[in-house]
């Protein structure tokens, strides 16, 4: 079952990669959703907590932690950058 966590994972960091390099190349976020940012930092920080709080193998701790860290820094961007509509 650890496979298919470790899968998960590369697979959810390999899809991220596309909408990083493209906010970082053009400083625009308008067309995401910054109530959707908002909403996955929340649920990646619950998930977060519930995981160290319960007992998991080691792959699952790492594999959380580079997570939180890829969804902090891709919603970053995106609420750094977006423009209000004036």
């Amino acid at each position: 079952m650890e496979l298919f966590c470790i899968v998960y994972y590369i697979c959810s960091y390999i899809a991220g990669i596309p909408a990083i390099v493209k906010l970082i190349k053009t400083k625009k976020s308008n067309d995401y959703s910054l109530a959707e940012a908002i909403i996955t930092i929340v649920g990646t920080t619950s998930w977060t907590i519930y995981i160290f709080s319960t007992s998991q193998s080691i792959w699952v701790y790492v594999g959380t932690i580079l997570d939180q860290v890829i969804v902090l820094v891709w919603d970053g961007l995106i609420i750094k950058y977006f423009k209000k509509e004036q």
